[in-house]
């Protein structure tokens, strides 16, 4: 698939789950593969991915979307350090840690998933997020930058980046 992707010479390679179902040795080939092409062809890449550890590996910039709407975009760097948006604060948790003598505090996130379909007013994690407010029931967050290069859809974004608002964790 990779091969007849790049045969018209595309200026952008959109990989959509490049390595799932592939053993980790296959994953890394493929992965080490995509970005040697990358690299020759002087060619953009579009990674889509639930695979964190992919991620953390191979990108710089990192877009994290809820129910198809992006809720939070930064250099790989800024958002696996601090990020803003809760949602991206629970998942980056549920990642696991190589070291066994790290203790990490998993997020488990509870409630409802709003319909995909029709998510109705506000913030679409509204439903899941123990910050919710009512305006983020009724109001759609402003897509803002909080940091250099570092945006995010949330209404308390101020107060998650201030410390202000932390999770219960397991």
């Amino acid at each position: 698939m990779i091969a007849i992707s790049l045969a018209c010479q595309p200026r952008l390679l959109i990989a959509d789950e490049p390595t799932t179902a592939l053993d980790v040795t296959i994953q890394a080939q493929i992965m080490d593969l995509i970005l040697e092409l990358n690299q020759q062809l002087q060619m953009g890449v579009m990674l889509i991915t639930h695979d964190l550890a992919v991620v953390a590996e191979t990108c710089t910039r990192a877009i994290v979307m809820y129910l198809g709407q992006v809720i939070e975009k930064a250099p790989k760097r800024e958002l696996f350090k601090a990020p803003l948006h809760p949602y991206t604060t629970a998942l980056l948790s549920a990642i696991p840690s190589v070291n066994v003598r790290e203790k990490r505090q998993r997020i488990i996130l509870k409630g409802e998933l709003s319909s995909p379909i029709n998510p109705g007013e506000g913030c679409r994690f509204a439903k899941r997020c123990p910050f919710a407010q009512p305006e983020c029931f009724s109001v759609t967050p402003i897509y803002r930058e909080m940091a250099p290069e570092h945006f995010v859809a949330c209404h308390r974004a101020q107060e998650v980046a201030s410390g202000k608002l932390k999770y219960e964790t397991l």
